[in-house]
C-alpha cells in the first residue's frame, strides 16, 4: 500500500509541475511523431479500483484525408487488481485503437474519439478453505473520447472517457518523441 501512495504522490506532483509550467510555444498532434506517456485511471467492475497503464499512439493520416481531422492508431496495456485478503483478482486488458483527432483552431488542444479492440487477461485467487485460482480472457470493445493538451510542444496531459471497456477514466502525461 505504501508503494501506492508513492507511486500516487509522484504522479501528481509531475502533474503540477506540468501545469505550472508556462506555455512558450505552440504545439500540435502532427504526423512524423510519436506520444508515448504513462497513465493512471478508474477501473469499474470486477472490484474496481486504480488502473496503472501507458499508452503509445501515432498519427498515420493528414488532416483532410478522412473528414477535416486525422487518423492515428494507438496501443494501451494497463493493469489492476484488489485483494481483501480472502479474495484476490488482477485484470491486465491490452487494447488497439483507431482514433479520429478532430481539427480545432487552437493547435494546443487535442480533441479526439476511439474505437478499439482488447484482450483481457484476468486472474483470481480465493485463499479461504478450499483455496485456489482460476483464470480466463475474454475479447472486448471499447469507445472512447478524449482531450489532450500540450502544456510544451513536446509534453501533453491527457484526459480520456470510455463508454465501453474497462478502463472508464484515464489521466496520462504524453511525451512527443
Amino acid at each position: 500500500m505504501k508503494k501506492l501512495h508513492t507511486v500516487s504522490f509522484l504522479s501528481a506532483l509531475s502533474l503540477a509541475a506540468l501545469l505550472l509550467t508556462p506555455v512558450t510555444s505552440r504545439a500540435q498532434f502532427t504526423n512524423g511523431s510519436v506520444y508515448l506517456g504513462p497513465e493512471l485511471g478508474l477501473g469499474f467492475g470486477y472490484g474496481g479500483g486504480v488502473v496503472f497503464g501507458g499508452e503509445i499512439e501515432a498519427p498515420i493520416t493528414n488532416p483532410g484525408t478522412v473528414g477535416s481531422g486525422r487518423l492515428a492508431i494507438a496501443g494501451r496495456f494497463d493493469y489492476w487488481g484488489w485483494s481483501d485478503g480472502l479474495y484476490s483478482y488482477s485484470f491486465i486488458p491490452i487494447t488497439a485503437y483507431c482514433k479520429y483527432h478532430f481539427v480545432i483552431n487552437d493547435p494546443n488542444w487535442d480533441i479526439f474519439a476511439g474505437l478499439g479492440v482488447g484482450f483481457a487477461v484476468v486472474s483470481f485467487s480465493y485463499s479461504g478453505e478450499g483455496s485456489g485460482s482460476s483464470g480466463y480472457g475474454g475479447v472486448f470493445i471499447t469507445l472512447d473520447g478524449g482531450v489532450r493538451y500540450f502544456v510544451s510542444p513536446n509534453v501533453a496531459i491527457r484526459g480520456e472517457l470510455s463508454l465501453l471497456g474497462y478502463l472508464p477514466l484515464a489521466f496520462g502525461v504524453d511525451f512527443k518523441l
